[in-house]
C-alpha cells in the first residue's frame, strides 16, 4: 500500500500547521475507534459509577456537606445572583446552539450526528441517574432559590443540560484543534464553578453530570469512530528529514496490531524500517499493563512512562544495548518525533521473513534462535514478547530479534525465566517439541530451562501463542513433558500465575446477586433472633443424624459407579472428605477430582474411575430431577399455591422455545466446541462405565439408590430445621422447596452453592407460606448442619485418607 488514504466524504478540509522540528500536522484520512477511547471510558464511567454510588449510599452525609458548601457561597447579594444566573442560562443556550448550528454551516453532518447523538443520548442517562439518586430536597437550597426571587426552580433541566454540553464537548474534540479544545475545557469549568456559586441543584448532582456526561461521549466516539490523526508519511518523511534521515518513497508495512509501520528508502538507497507510535498506542499500552495487572500475578510490567516520547527512547536504547551486548539486533537510526502526538523510530530493515513464515526449520536455525535469547540474558534484559512474528529470519538464515517495545533492563529472574518459557512454546511451534527443547538446553544449559517450566502454562504465554496452541490440542502437554524429561524433573509445580479468573469473576458475581437477594431476609431481625431464642434445641441431634445418612449415601451411590469393588470405610471417609474438598471449588469439581483420585488408589482403572464418577453425577442428575416431578406434584398448590401446572399448548410453545434457543445455541461455533471438546468424551466415558453397571443389578441398585437416599436426607434434614423453629409446612411442602431451590442454585458456581442455596431455600419457603421470621433460622440451621459443620470432619478425614495413601 502507497500513498496516503482518501479523506473522508462529508466535508472534512484537510488543516495543517507547523508543529516540533518541522513535521507536519494533516488531514483526516478515515474514521478509527481508538484504544484512548476505550481507556477514557474505563476511567469516566468508573468516576460516574463511584459518584452515584457514594451519593445513593451516604444520602443523609452528602446532603450535610452539599449544604455546607451552598452556605459558603451566600456571600453574594441576590442581584449579583441573578445577573450571574442569568449570564449561565445564555451561555449554556448559546453554546448548546453553536455545537449545533456550525456543524450544519460547515456542512459536517458527520459531526453534526455525533452532537446530536451524544445530546440525546446525555439527556436520557442524566434523567435516568436522577431517578435511581431519588434525593430528597435541601431545605437551604430551597431558600437560596426563594431569595433570588423565583430567577429558576429547582428542576432537573439544568442538570441535564450539563451533561449534554459535557457529551457535545466530548465528541467534538478530535474534530478541533487543541486551542479549541483548551477553550472548550476552561469555559465548561467556568460555567460549572459559577453553577457552583450560584446554585440551582445540589453540588454532587452538577458533579455527576460531568463524568456522566463524559461516559456518554465517549462512548459516540468509540460507537462511530474519531478522526484517524494519526500521521500522513508526508509527515513522517518530513520529520526524519528533519532529524538527519531523508527518505524518499515510503509505503505502508504490516507490524502487528500494537504499532503503524512503514518501509522506505534512505539517500543511499539503503532500506529502513520506520515505526510510529502515537497516543492511541500508548493508550493501548496502558490497557495492556491495567489488565495484565488485575489478571496476572507478578506481571513484570514496570511502571509506565511518563509520556509516549520517553516510552519510545526507551525502546530504541534497549534495542542499541541488546545490539551491543551481542544480540543480533537491527540498528536504530533516528528517534524523531511527528508533530505533537506521534513518534517514528527508524532502524534498518532486515530483508527476511518472520520465523512463523518458515516451512522448513531446522536444528541450526533453532539453535541460532535460543543463542540470541542467551545473549539478552548475559545483560538480563528481558524481551517479553518472543512471538514467531518477532524473530526475523534473513536471507542467509540468521534470525534477528525486532521489537523491543515491552522489553526491561536489570531484570529479576522470573522475567528471564519468563523469557524461556515463550521462547519454548514458540520454538516447539515452529520446528516441534524435542528439536526445542533440546536446542534450548544446548544455548542455556538446563537450569534456566527447568527453572521456566512452572510458567510454561497458557495464562503466561502470549494471546497468539495460546491460539496457535489451541489448534494443536496436545502440543503444551507434551512440551511440559518433554522439558520435565530432558531436566531430570520428577514432579512439575506449576506457578500461579492468575490473580483474578473469569471463574473468580462470575462466582463474585453470583456471591453478589446472592447477597443482594438474602440482604432483605434481614429486615425483622429482632423477629429472627426472638425465633432463635425460642427454637427447640431437641430436633438438631436428629438433623446430624440426617447429615451422616446423607454422606452413608454417597458412600454407596459411588461404590454402585464403578464394577470393581471398593473398601466401605476409606469410600466413607472419602466421601466425607469431600464436604472439605468441595467448597475449594465451584460446582463440585474438587469433589469430583477427590473421587477420581481415591478410586484410582483403590485399584480402579484411570478410565473406569473416571466415567464411574461422571456416571454417579448423571445418576444423582437423574434421581434428583425424578424427585423434582415426584415430590411437586405431590405438593401440589400447598406449595406453590400461585402456580398452575401449564396445559399442553403451554407446554408445547415452550418445549419449542427451549428447541429454538438450543438450535440458536448449537449455531455458534462456542457451543459447538464445547459439547465436543468437553461435553461428548464425559458422555462416552458414563456410559462406557453405565453399560458395565446394567449388567449387574446389585450395582444398578445401589447407584440410584444411595442417589436418592442423599436427595431424601437432605429433604429430611430441611424438614428437620423447620420443624425446630415451629415448623408450619408439610414436608411433601418442605421437600418440593428442597428439590426445585436446589436445582435453582445448581446453575451457581459459587463453592457449595454459598448464598445461592440459602437464597432459594428461603424465597421457596416464605412463597409456600412460611413466614420470614420462621424460614431464615430453618435455613442457616440447615446449612450449618449440612455444609458449615462437615467442614472440619471432612479436612480430618482428608488427612486420614493421605496417611493411609488411599488418595
Amino acid at each position: 500500500m502507497t500513498g496516503v488514504a482518501p479523506s473522508s466524504a462529508d466535508g472534512e478540509q484537510a488543516t495543517s500547521d507547523r508543529t516540533g522540528h518541522g513535521a507536519t500536522e494533516e488531514a483526516t484520512a478515515g474514521y478509527v475507534r481508538s484504544p484512548s477511547d476505550v481507556l477514557r471510558l474505563i476511567v469516566f464511567a468508573t468516576i460516574t459509577t463511584v459518584a452515584i454510588t457514594l451519593t445513593a449510599a451516604f444520602q443523609s452525609d452528602v446532603l450535610a456537606a452539599e449544604e455546607r458548601v451552598i452556605e459558603a457561597f451566600t456571600i453574594l447579594t441576590p442581584t449579583v445572583e441573578r445577573v450571574i444566573e442569568g449570564v449561565i442560562v445564555w451561555l449554556s443556550l448559546i453554546t448548546g446552539l453553536a455545537l449545533l448550528i456550525i456543524p450544519l454551516r460547515r456542512k459536517r453532518y458527520r459531526l453534526f450526528g455525533y452532537s446530536f447523538a451524544a445530546s440525546a443520548t446525555a439527556y436520557v442517562a442524566m434523567a435516568g441517574a436522577l431517578a435511581l439518586l431519588d434525593r430528597p430536597e435541601s431545605e437551604v437550597l430551597t431558600r437560596e432559590l426563594d431569595d433570588r426571587a423565583g430567577v429558576t426552580t429547582l428542576n432537573d433541566a439544568t442538570l441535564q443540560s450539563f451533561a449534554q454540553l459535557t457529551a457535545v464537548f466530548i465528541v467534538f474534540g478530535p474534530f478541533v484543534t487543541r486551542p479549541w479544545r483548551r477553550a472548550g475545557a476552561i469555559a465548561l469549568a467556568i460555567t460549572i464553578l459559577l453553577r457552583f456559586a450560584v446554585a440551582a441543584r445540589l453540588p454532587a448532582d452538577l458533579i455527576i453530570t460531568v463524568p456522566l456526561g463524559a461516559t456518554v461521549g465517549v462512548a459516540v466516539l468509540l460507537a462511530f469512530g474519531r478522526p484517524d490523526r494519526r500521521p500522513t508519511m508526508a509527515a513522517i518523511a518530513a520529520a526524519l528529514t528533519d532529524n538527519g534521515l531523508a527518505v524518499g518513497a515510503m509505503q505502508r508495512a504490516s507490524a502487528g496490531a500494537r504499532s503503524t509501520a512503514f518501509l522506505a528508502t534512505d539517500q543511499n538507497g539503503r532500506s529502513v524500517f520506520v515505526k510510529v507510535l502515537g497516543l492511541g498506542d500508548r493508550a493501548a499500552d496502558l490497557l495492556y499493563r491495567g489488565y495484565r495487572y488485575v489478571k496476572l500475578r507478578h506481571a513484570g510490567d514496570l511502571r509506565p512512562f511518563s509520556s509516549l516520547r520517553r516510552g519510545a527512547e526507551h525502546e530504541a536504547f534497549v534495542a542499541l544495548y541488546a545490539a551491543g551486548g551481542g544480540a543480533r539486533v537491527a540498528t536504530v537510526r533516528v528517534v524523531a518525533l511527528v508533530g505533537s502526538d506521534a513518534v517514528a523510530i527508524a532502524s534498518d530493515r532486515i530483508e527476511g521473513r518472520p520465523l512463523t513464515e518458515i516451512d522448513d526449520v531446522d536444528d541450526e536455525l533453532l539453535h541460532a534462535v535460543w543463542e540470541q535469547l542467551a545473549a539478552l540474558r548475559a545483560q538480563r534484559i528481558a524481551h517479553r514478547d518472543l512471538v514467531g512474528v518477532n524473530i526475523v529470519v534473513d536471507d542467509q538464515g540468521h534470525p534477528w530479534l525486532t521489537d523491543f517495545g515491552l522489553a526491561e533492563l536489570s531484570v529479576p529472574d522470573r522475567l528471564l525465566d519468563a523469557d524461556v518459557a515463550q521462547l519454548l512454546a514458540t520454538t516447539a511451534l515452529a520446528g516441534g517439541v524435542d528439536r526445542a527443547v533440546a536446542a534450548a538446553i544446548e544455548a542455556l544449559g538446563p537450569n534456566p530451562v527447568a527453572r521456566a517450566l512452572p510458567k510454561l502454562q497458557p495464562s503466561a504465554l502470549d494471546g497468539t501463542t495460546r491460539a496457535a496452541l489451541k489448534v494443536h490440542d496436545d502440543l503444551l502437554e507434551a512440551l511440559q513433558s518433554a522439558v520435565a524429561t530432558a531436566c531430570g524433573i520428577e514432579e512439575v509445580h506449576f506457578e500461579r500465575i492468575e490473580r483474578i479468573s473469569r471463574r473468580t469473576l462470575i462466582t463474585a458475581m453470583f456471591l453478589a446477586l446472592a447477597t443482594y437477594f438474602l440482604i432483605p431476609q434481614f429486615t425483622d431481625l429482632p423477629g429472627v433472633f426472638e425465633r432463635i431464642e425460642t427454637a427447640n434445641w431437641a430436633w438438631f441431634p436428629l438433623l446430624v443424624l440426617l447429615t451422616i445418612v446423607n454422606y452413608i449415601g454417597l458412600t454407596v451411590a459411588l461404590a454402585g459407579s464403578v464394577p470393581d469393588r471398593v473398601a466401605v470405610l476409606p469410600t466413607f471417609g472419602a466421601q466425607v472428605a469431600t464436604s472439605f474438598a468441595g467448597p475449594l471449588a465451584p460446582a463440585g469439581v474438587g469433589s469430583l477430582a477427590l473421587n477420581v483420585r481415591f478410586l484410582q488408589k483403590q485399584g480402579v482403572d484411570q478410565p473406569v474411575a473416571a466415567s464411574g464418577v461422571g456416571l454417579n453425577a448423571i445418576a444423582a442428575i437423574a434421581t434428583h430431577l425424578s424427585l423434582v416431578v415426584v415430590f411437586v406434584v405431590w405438593a401440589g398448590q400447598s406449595a406453590f399455591g400461585s402456580i398452575d401446572l401449564p396445559n399442553l399448548t403451554a407446554l408445547a410453545v415452550g418445549v419449542g422455545v427451549v428447541a429454538l434457543l438450543a438450535a440458536i445455541a448449537l449455531a455458534l461455533p462456542y457451543t459447538r466446541r464445547a459439547i465436543v471438546e468437553r461435553l461428548i468424551p464425559v458422555a462416552r466415558r458414563a456410559i462406557s462405565g453405565l453399560s458395565d453397571v446394567l449388567t449387574n443389578p446389585a450395582k444398578l441398585a445401589e447407584l440410584f439408590g444411595g442417589s436418592s437416599l442423599v436427595t431424601v436426607a437432605n429433604m429430611l434434614a430441611l424438614f428437620v430445621a423447620t420443624q425446630a423453629f415451629g415448623g408450619g409446612l408439610a414436608f411433601a411442602t418442605v421437600g418440593a422447596v428442597y428439590v426445585v431451590g436446589r436445582t435453582i442454585a445448581t446453575f451457581a458456581p459459587t463453592p457449595g452453592g454459598i448464598g445461592a442455596i440459602e437464597a432459594a431455600l428461603i424465597g421457596g419457603l416464605v412463597a409456600a407460606g412460611m413466614d420470614n421470621d420462621t424460614a431464615v433460622p430453618s435455613v442457616f440451621l440447615f446449612r450449618f448442619a449440612t455444609f458449615w459443620i462437615p467442614i472440619l470432619p471432612g479436612y480430618l478425614s482428608l488427612l486420614w485418607l493421605q496417611r493411609r495413601e488411599y488418595i
